[in-house]
């Protein structure tokens, strides 16, 4: 299976350049259908002065002025998006959603393969859900990349990091399109002997199941020697140059993560590379 369809969230933001380079270069590789999806700030215009105007007169005129505001933020946001799909001759569309309310569901019926979103550290689309949370609601697996992320071509080193839980073995299925053009991908099995039953050679099935769809992979278990797991993995990936790590979302029920500091938050607080999560 191809990506044929990827979705990218756009916000106000001066990092939305980042993204929607990295999406169309995605587009471009994969032949693939590009959504641009604008999210409207909550609040354009007036902030809490806005709720003290009185007046038929001093309405129309806040009316006039947060609709006048709406339509520039639209029409820089669609100009902006057509320019970078043009300039990589990416077919694609410019969406625009209500800041709140229904979102998060129509998000949900995007019917996209991939969405590429900004990482949460980096003000995530002007104070909404967390990309995570979107994440989970819909079920699509989410690109995050960082605001200062400057390697905009597809992604060529990719490190996965594999504990062998369903939601790992998802991720693997969501990033195959990404893992088979890849020139290298590493499967790394942080502290083995905790999620590989004992007898079996850690990483080997998954090894095997990758190589049947012709990935250039390695398999490497390493000892986390009681370090925190997101700093191993953020440590292997920047030293061996990885350009994108690959991770199945909250293996623990994101409560439990949330309260235990999980794997999943740290690493989407912390990554500096495009991180792909899938649940």
């Amino acid at each position: 299976m191809d990506i044929k369809t990827i979705a990218v969230l756009i916000d106000t933001s001066p990092s939305r350049e980042t993204r929607m380079d990295y999406a169309t270069n995605l587009a471009r590789r994969h032949g693939a259908h590009l959504i641009g999806i604008f999210l409207l700030p909550p609040d354009i215009g007036g902030g809490l002065a806005a709720s003290h105007v009185r007046g038929q007169a001093a309405i129309a005129n806040l009316l006039h002025h947060q609709q006048a505001r709406k339509d520039d933020m639209i029409r820089d946001a669609r100009d902006i998006f057509e320019k970078h799909a043009a300039r990589q001759d990416v077919r694609c569309e410019f969406r625009v959603h209500a800041p709140r309310g229904e979102d998060e569901r129509r998000l949900g019926a995007l019917h996209a393969d991939l969405v590429v979103a900004a990482s949460p550290k980096d003000s995530w689309l002007d104070d909404g859900p967390p990309a995570d949370v979107v994440q989970l609601a819909t079920g699509v697996p989410f690109l995050l990349v960082p605001e200062n992320w400057r390697n905009m071509e597809p992604p060529q080193r990719i490190l996965i990091g594999w504990n062998a839980s369903r939601e790992s073995r998802r991720a693997i299925g969501d990033s195959l399109p990404l893992l088979a053009l890849a020139s290298s991908v590493t499967v790394l099995i942080v502290d083995p002997q905790a999620t590989i039953p004992a007898g079996e050679e850690p990483g080997m099935e998954v090894a095997m199941f990758l190589l049947r769809h012709g990935v250039r992979l390695t398999v490497d278990p390493v000892q986390s020697h009681g370090r925190a797991i997101p700093e191993v993995i953020l440590e292997y990936a920047a030293s061996n140059e990885h350009d994108m790590i690959v991770l199945g979302a909250y293996s623990h029920a994101r409560a439990r993560e949330i309260m235990l500091g999980g794997v999943t938050r740290s690493l989407l607080a912390q990554s500096p590379i495009p991180l792909l999560i899938s649940h």
